[in-house]
C-alpha cells in the first residue's frame, strides 16, 4: 500500500524516546539498517537494564518496522511485548494497544476495524497530541484507500491545522507530502482515459480541497517522503505520455523491492500500469501488471486493491482490441467495484446523508469490532458474552468469566494487559457509547436521558453522568441538545 512510506514517518514522529540514528535511519528510507538497528535496540537483555519509557520506545519503533517491512507475524508479537514494557501507566498501555492494532488492521485491509482504532485514539484525552497526530495520518490514509475523496480531504485539513500547531515542524512537512500524494493518486484516477473506472468515478470530488495553501516547510526534509514525491511528479509525467519518465520510476520501484517492501512494488507496479494505460502505453502497461505479481496472489479477490488489478487488465485488453476479453473482465471488475462501493456506502455514510438516513444505516451496519482484535482467542468469547448482555443490569465480571471458565482475577489481568482496561472499565464504556449512539439518532426521539440509560443497564443519574463525561467529556443532555 502507498500508506507504507507515511507510516514509517508518522512512526517515528509519534514515538518519544527513539535514539537519534534510528529515527534517522528509517526517515532516510535505509529500513534495513534501520531493522538491524532497532533489532539491538530492542535486545531482551539490553530491554531487561532500561526504564520502562525507554524500553516501550524501542520495542514500539522495532514493532512498527517490522510492519513496514511485511514481517506481520513478528510485528505483532513485539507489539505484544511492547504493552508489557509499560508498567507505568494503563492509559498508556491501553492508547498503545489500540494504536497498534489499528495499523495492523490497516495493513490486512481490515479498514473499518483500524478507522475505529484511531477514531478511539484521537478522541482519547490520555493520549499525547503526537499519537493524536499519528491517528489522523492513519485515518486519513485509510479514508482515501477506501475510495472516501472527500472524507479524506476533511481529515487531511483538520490534520493539517494540528500538525502547524505542533512544536515538531517535521509533522508539518508529513501533512504536506500526504496532500501532494493525494492529489497526485486523484489526478491519475480522474485522467479521461481512465473515465470508466467506476469505483474512483463513484467517490469522484472535486480537487478544491486538496489545494488548501501549504504551510511553511523550507528548511525540512525527509528522503523517505521526498523521493516517494519525485516518483508521483515522474508518473504524472509518464501519464502525460512521456515515456523517458518510466525509468525514473524503475528507480524507486526498485528501492521498494530491495527493501522488500512487496505490498508497496505492487502498489507501485499498478499506479505505474494505470499511467501506462492513461498515456496509451499499452506493452509498457502489460510488462508493469506482470511485475506487479497481483496475479499469482491468491485470495486477493476481496482487497481493494485487486480493483486496479482487474481494472488494468481489462483495459489493456481493450486497448489490444481483445473486445471479448475485455467484456469479461470489465464485468468482473464492474460487480466487484459496486459490491465495494454498497459496502463502503453503509459503513461510511458521507456527511450530505440525513441524519435519520445515517442512524439507520449505522443500526444495520455491522460494528467495527477493534476490541476484539486485542483480544486473545479465548478471551474473545468473554468479550461477546459481555456484548450480548450488556443491557443486562446485574452483568458482573465473574459472571463473565465463569462462561469462559476462568477465575475473575485471570481475566482481569488479561482485559489489563491486552486492552489497558478492567472488565469492569470495558463494560461502562461500551455502555456509554451505546447511549451515546441513541442520543445521535434523530430517528429516534429520546423523551428522557435516562430511560435511554437504563436500556443499557445504567440506573442511576450520577452514574450515567460521571461515566458519560468520562468518556465523551460532555453531559449526556449536551449530546442529546445538538
Amino acid at each position: 500500500m502507498f500508506s507504507t512510506v507515511y507510516f514509517a514517518a508518522s512512526s517515528v514522529l509519534s514515538c518519544d524516546g527513539i535514539p537519534a540514528a534510528l529515527a534517522a535511519k528509517v526517515l532516510d528510507g535505509q529500513l534495513h539498517d534501520a531493522a538491524r538497528l532497532a533489532a539491538n535496540f530492542a535486545d531482551s537483555d539490553a530491554i531487561a537494564s532500561q526504564t520502562s519509557a525507554s524500553a516501550y520506545a524501542a520495542l514500539q519503533i522495532y514493532g512498527d518496522i517490522e510492519l513496514v517491512l511485511g514481517r506481520d507475524e513478528e510485528a505483532e508479537e513485539t507489539y505484544r511485548k511492547t504493552q508489557k514494557a509499560i508498567r507505568h501507566s494503563r492509559d498508556a498501555m491501553r492508547i498503545v494497544s489500540v494504536r497498534n492494532t489499528g495499523w495492523q488492521a490497516c495493513f490486512r485491509s481490515q479498514f473499518h476495524v483500524a478507522l475505529t482504532c484511531f477514531k478511539r485514539v484521537v478522541e482519547d484525552k490520555a493520549a499525547t497530541p503526537a499519537q493524536q497526530l499519528d491517528g489522523m495520518i492513519g485515518a486519513t490514509l485509510v479514508l482515501f484507500q477506501l475510495g472516501c475523496v472527500q472524507a479524506a480531504c476533511d481529515r487531511l485539513n483538520e490534520l493539517a491545522v494540528r500538525a502547524a500547531a505542533h512544536a515538531d515542524r517535521r509533522w508539518a512537512y508529513l501533512v504536506e507530502m500526504l496532500r501532494k500524494d493525494l492529489r497526485a493518486q486523484h489526478q491519475l484516477h480522474d485522467a479521461e482515459p481512465l473515465a470508466d473506472h467506476i469505483y474512483w468515478r463513484a467517490v469522484v470530488t472535486s480537487l478544491q480541497a486538496l489545494d488548501t495553501p501549504a504551510a511553511s516547510v523550507a528548511g525540512l526534509a525527509m528522503p523517505l517522503l521526498a523521493q516517494r514525491l519525485d516518483y508521483l511528479t515522474h508518473l504524472q509525467a509518464f501519464a502525460a505520455g512521456r515515456a523517458d519518465a518510466r525509468e525514473s520510476l524503475k528507480d524507486h520501484a526498485a528501492w521498494s523491492r530491495r527493501m522488500g517492501l512487496n505490498e508497496y512494488h505492487r502498489s507501485l507496479c499498478l499506479e505505474m500500469t494505470l499511467a501506462a494505460i492513461a498515456a496509451g502505453a499499452t506493452s509498457a502497461a502489460e510488462d508493469l501488471l506482470e511485475q506487479s505479481g497481483a496475479a499469482a496472489i491468491h485470495g486477493s479477490q476481496y482487497a481493494r486493491w485487486y480493483l486496479d488489478y482487474l481494472y488494468c487488465r481489462a483495459k489493456i485488453m481493450q486497448q489490444q482490441m481483445r473486445t471479448q476479453e475485455f467484456a469479461t473482465l470489465y464485468g468482473r471488475y464492474a460487480l466487484a467495484s459496486i459490491q465495494h462501493v454498497r459496502a463502503d456506502s453503509v459503513s461510511l455514510p458521507s456527511a450530505s446523508t440525513p441524519a435519520s438516513e445515517r442512524a439507520a444505516q449505522s443500526r444495520h451496519a455491522p460494528r467495527a469490532d477493534d476490541v476484539s482484535a486485542r483480544l486473545p482467542a479465548r478471551y474473545r468469547r468473554a468479550y461477546r458474552y459481555l456484548m450480548d448482555n450488556l443491557d443486562q443490569k446485574d452483568l458482573s465480571v465473574r459472571e463473565v468469566a465463569s462462561q469462559i471458565g476462568v477465575t475473575e482475577r485471570a481475566m482481569q489481568g488479561a482485559f489489563k494487559k491486552h486492552l489497558g482496561l478492567s472488565p469492569s472499565e470495558l463494560i461502562r464504556r461500551q455502555r456509554m457509547e451505546r447511549i451515546r449512539e441513541e442520543l445521535l439518532d434523530d430517528d429516534a426521539p429520546v423523551a428522557r436521558v435516562l430511560d435511554v440509560a437504563k436500556k443499557w443497564g445504567v440506573q442511576h443519574r450520577s452514574t450515567l453522568i460521571n461515566g458519560y463525561r468520562s468518556v465523551f467529556n460532555e453531559a449526556p443532555s449536551e449530546t442529546l441538545g445538538r
